[in-house]
């Protein structure tokens, strides 16, 4: 092993507890009013004229956002919502967006983040679950959520629009427009005990679940995005093209950039062509970033302005090894953080050294267990406790939840107890199950190493297999369907798949309107094997690790594979094959 990654992994691990234990027993109190309004109001008084926001080429400063963070809180109010009420969100990233949420955290209340990409039976369940009392729309999302909320009482909640890049259609109400009429709101304290969000994630099974995200959770998320991430200064500019809708864009991204009172620069959706342009032109210094962002960067054909821009560090999650050092050498970015985190997880950690593939050093509040690595399932000792890996192994990675790493769970209380372990390395202790497999390396470094059970990781999401067999055996020509993940050479994570038994009348045309209309974009099953025979176990559940195995080529399958094209499913040919895996034909 390197001694240089050895000092440097005991300067990080240092630093991590040198600048977090004081905090933990004198800062970070639950009854402390706190949010990360108190960090936006700061920069109000501090820096009023400066840029707080970009979008679509127009600033707006610290002055002007507060004026309407003040009036959308005002507006929220009128419309009877007040603190621990939830009204749900679905919109594109725009300075609406975090003014809009901003504003909740102003008068204390919940702000449901749903995914812009939900929709049928997916939305229907995050709207219902939230118990939200008002609908907040982008223009966009309109004729969507009226479809999946058709024959449900979820459409008699007010609904109110927000334009994007749709204009907003006679006979709704423009909440930014109303806005304007409203006076000063009336501010409520918050602590950092109290709720401030839900932010929806797939498990192991099921629909999707609201995570529970108390206003200290965005404060230590933005602290260590701040201090372990970015250390951002006011002259920064920070990009975001990420959705705001996820913690890694909002919490760990854009919060943290609020402590230095720095501008940030809103993409409503992330575009490769346009990415390097939109850095160029305002001269932006940072991003945040997820693995698949920087393969598509990638799969760009280089040029000779590769190295033209301004950035000087970028963090996220999720940056493969493969291409780790190969995407820092052809952009020339002098500093990449990779972190490893999830909502609803009681821990983050942070590879502050910039060693290449790493998520960072485990710490003693941390484990690596000995698992079943298709299942999960902990292989106990004779005692009955759980077994560490070595160096060099494979495990699950459980936190160990503790008064200084709270666990909130879920709105689902039985989903949240399935992510608790207890007993597991002695009596009466209690860990988080992450759901994931690392690898631990020397000197306590960690690398990510795959997703376990029925869930594979594709665009930067959890899929969950159950959820989306659910949603194709609801087409009426599906007999049944076995949902599984396959790697893709030139894409990180793996695109779903589905083996499925369909009757003689099966319409694949049909189908494909079907998985468009009730499935989400990462959720789709890209490859579809059509047989007459499922693979199943004695106890008729299916076989997926050997077709995992044999993937999605046509010349290892009896059966036709077809590939999801434009919204249409094709027939999959060995040439085709070819260029999905080396990328020139995009998924």
């Amino acid at each position: 092993m390197s001694v240089k990654w050895a000092i440097k992994g005991f300067l990080e691990e240092a630093n991590y507890y040198i600048q977090g234990i004081p905090r933990f027993f004198f800062v970070w109190k639950d009854e402390k009013e706190l949010s990360i309004d108190t960090f936006f109001q700061k920069n109000v008084a501090k820096y009023p004229e400066d840029t707080a926001f970009i979008f679509n080429d127009k600033k707006i400063s610290w002055l002007e956002a507060d004026q309407q963070v003040n009036k959308f809180a005002a507006y929220l109010q009128s419309k009877e919502i007040s603190k621990g009420d939830c009204f749900a969100m679905l919109m594109d990233n725009s300075a609406d967006f975090l003014m809009l949420f901003l504003a909740a955290n102003r008068i204390g209340a919940v702000a449901a983040l749903i995914n812009t990409t939900v929709t049928g039976e997916g939305l229907k369940h995050v709207i219902s679950i939230s118990e939200a009392k008002a609908l907040f729309l982008g223009a966009s999302h309109l004729e969507k959520t009226q479809k999946s909320l058709a024959d449900s009482d979820l459409l008699k909640l007010p609904l109110f629009l927000m334009e994007d890049n749709e204009s907003i259609p006679e006979g709704y109400e423009d909440a930014k427009t109303q806005s304007q009429n409203c006076s000063k709101p009336i501010v409520t304290r918050v602590k950092l005990i109290d709720l401030a969000a839900y932010i929806f994630t797939s498990g192991t099974t099921g629909l999707p679940k609201a995570a529970l995200v108390d206003h200290a959770k965005f404060v230590k998320g933005s602290y260590a995005g701040q201090f372990f991430g970015f250390n951002f200064k006011h002259s920064d500019v920070f990009y975001i093209t990420l959705p705001l809708y996820h913690s890694t864009g909002l919490l760990y991204g854009w919060a943290a950039s609020l402590r230095s009172g720095c501008a940030s620069l809103i993409k409503p959706k992330f575009s490769a062509s346009e990415f390097w342009p939109d850095i160029r032109k305002h001269k932006a210094t940072a991003f945040v970033y997820v693995g698949e962002l920087c393969r598509y960067l990638m799969n760009n054909p280089p040029s000779e302005e590769d190295k033209n821009h301004s950035i000087r560090v970028i963090s996220g999650n999720g940056l493969r090894p493969d291409i780790w050092e190969s995407f820092q050498d052809r952009f020339g970015i002098s500093k990449i953080v990779e972190m490893y985190g999830a909502t609803e997880a009681v821990g983050m950690l942070i590879n502050t050294a910039g060693r290449p593939g790493m998520i960072g050093r485990k710490r003693s509040d941390t484990s690596v267990i000995k698992c079943d690595l298709d299942t999960g399932e902990p292989i106990l000792n004779a005692e009955g406790f759980c077994q560490k890996v070595k160096s060099g192994e494979t495990g699950l990675y459980i936190q160990e939840i503790s008064l200084f790493a709270k666990y909130q769970g879920y709105r689902d209380q039985q989903a949240s107890q399935s992510k608790i372990m207890t007993d597991v390395l002695k009596k009466d202790d209690a860990f988080f199950n992450t759901g994931d497999l690392v690898k631990l390396h020397d000197n306590n470094w960690l690398s990510f190493a795959d997703r376990v059970g029925d869930t594979y990781r594709w665009k930067s999401e959890n899929v969950s297999t159950m959820e989306v067999a659910a949603i194709v055996n609801k087409f009426s020509e599906v007999l049944d369907a076995n949902v599984y993940g396959v790697e893709v050479k030139s894409s990180e994570g793996k695109a779903g798949m589905a083996m499925m038994n369909v009757s003689i009348d099966f319409d694949i045309d049909k189908f494909a309107v079907h998985v468009d209309e009730n499935l989400n974009t990462f959720q789709k099953p890209y490859f579809l094997k059509v047989t007459n025979t499922m693979q199943t176990t004695g106890t008729f559940k299916h076989q997926k690790e050997d077709l995992k195995k044999l993937g999605f080529d046509p010349s290892l399958s009896e059966d036709p594979i077809f590939f999801l094209q434009n919204n249409r499913y094709i027939n999959l040919t060995s040439e085709l094959y070819e260029k999905i895996h080396s990328g020139e034909e995009r998924i």
